[in-house]
């Protein structure tokens, strides 16, 4: 018998609790069941770079237990509302790739299995409890993660040293840069992208900020707790000094700043970086990239620009042979070669024993020869663990964006965040759950 989603309302009001992990159970068991899954190829769905090649090894090597990939775009841009209408149509792909923060959207709906009892013991080694926190809810595994995000400063050297600007250790040092580069060359240190709500919660992240949280049987939303507000008001400043060069991200138009030397830096994390040199490769060789700034003196810590997870979708008649494709894409050297071996991708994988493997496939020449995924290793080490993703993170994206997007007519990020918050504390209402604003 087909085991039932959990409902919606339970789960969301439990904060992802017990009637999650309860139905996820059930669901999981069902899936393990002896009957053995049916032939057919598994059906994957995926906007990562490099998945093509991906696949295309496994069914070299798998003749027998082929793997279908259908591309998709990234969730924003239709993905994700392409998933949710496959799923209410009964026909969802057998995996699909997915971001961490729709994670818990996807799981409440009933998109996603809870896949606890499919994960082998070899699995759940292999990435470590850090890359796990980025898959589980209470407790439960409802995706499997692919790589680790830090955000790092990805910088035009040859700009930074003509000026004769240092590389910035702190935001406060970040900002005299910003000063100074505009001052001597008119140039812009970096860019502000209003249609990038992961980049502001990154921000949020490193400083301390928790804009989800839960107590007890009710969600708590702030988007204005201290930590946010320094980060908010910090980026209010050097918009406001003209010392950022603000549009959005992807567009053409940032892209042209980028390709003639305008912008002289860019904030990502290590995905982007494959990304950023195919966007202007005119300006190959003279990109370098360096630790995120910090805000103080203390413990290091870095917030994470977005990790792709694989979700296997609870109506997936082939659940185990999804597994199996799972654990040999995120855990051989292998799988990362092939996904790599292209140069459209620099994910860092969540796997620590992939990483030298990697390293070997992705070219630096764009970035004058440098070691990329040794700074990624370390970066790796001081993310923010804890942050709690909200369970309706597109609309609140949206709402949020929508706010920044009137930066250039006065509004301030403050009220974007805050206006932000306003619109989602009602959608959450909406769908039964006690939430408060803290």
């Amino acid at each position: 018998m087909a085991s039932r989603p959990p409902s919606r309302r339970r789960v969301l009001a439990a904060g992802l609790g017990a009637a999650l992990a309860g139905a996820g159970t059930a669901s999981c068991a069902n899936a393990s069941a002896g009957q053995g899954d049916p032939d057919g190829p598994v059906t994957l769905w995926s906007a990562l770079r490099g998945t093509d090649t991906l696949v295309a090894k496994w069914n070299a090597l798998h003749p027998d237990d082929p793997v279908d990939f259908s591309p998709m775009t990234s969730g924003l841009a239709g993905g994700n509302a392409k998933l949710s209408n496959a799923a209410r149509a009964g026909n969802a792909p057998d995996i699909v790739t997915i971001v961490d923060a729709d994670l818990p959207s996807f799981a409440i709906d009933g998109v996603c299995a809870d896949v606890t009892g499919l994960v082998t013991p070899r699995l759940r080694t292999q990435l470590g409890p850090q890359a796990w926190t980025n898959g589980k809810l209470d407790g439960r595994v409802y995706g499997i993660p692919l790589d680790l995000g830090p955000m790092l400063l990805a910088y035009r050297k040859d700009l930074l040293e003509a000026h004769r600007v240092g590389i910035p250790v702190t935001w406060e040092e970040f900002h005299d840069a910003a000063r100074t580069l505009r001052r001597r060359s008119g140039t812009h240190l970096t860019s502000f992208h209003p249609n990038a709500y992961n980049v502001l919660a990154g921000h949020a992240m490193q400083s301390g900020g928790q804009w989800f949280a839960t107590e007890g049987d009710t969600w708590v939303v702030d988007f204005l707790d201290e930590p946010t507000r320094r980060v908010a008001d910090y980026w209010q400043r050097l918009i406001d000094e003209d010392l950022l060069f603000v549009a959005p991200g992807s567009s053409q138009e940032w892209m042209s700043a980028l390709a003639r030397g305008r912008v002289a830096a860019h904030l990502v994390g290590p995905w982007g970086l494959a990304a950023l040199a195919s966007s202007v490769p005119g300006t190959s060789g003279r990109w370098r990239v360096a630790p995120l700034p910090q805000w103080g003196t203390g413990r290091p810590v870095v917030g994470t620009d977005g990790v792709s997870l694989h979700a296997i979708t609870a109506d997936s008649p082939r659940k185990k042979r999804a597994m199996r494709f799972l654990e040999w894409m995120s855990t051989t050297p292998e799988a990362i070669t092939a996904r790599l071996s292209g140069g459209r991708s620099s994910l860092f994988p969540a796997a620590p024993a992939q990483v030298e493997a990697a390293s070997r496939q992705f070219e630096t020449d764009f970035y004058g020869g440098q070691d990329l995924y040794a700074l990624v290793t370390e970066q790796a080490r001081l993310l923010r663990t804890g942050w709690t993703w909200g369970p309706r993170m597109q609309a609140t994206a949206t709402s949020l964006h929508n706010g920044l997007a009137r930066l250039s007519y006065g509004t301030k990020v403050t009220e974007a965040l805050r206006s932000a918050q306003a619109e989602t504390l009602p959608d959450m209402r909406s769908l039964g759950l006690k939430v408060r604003q803290a």
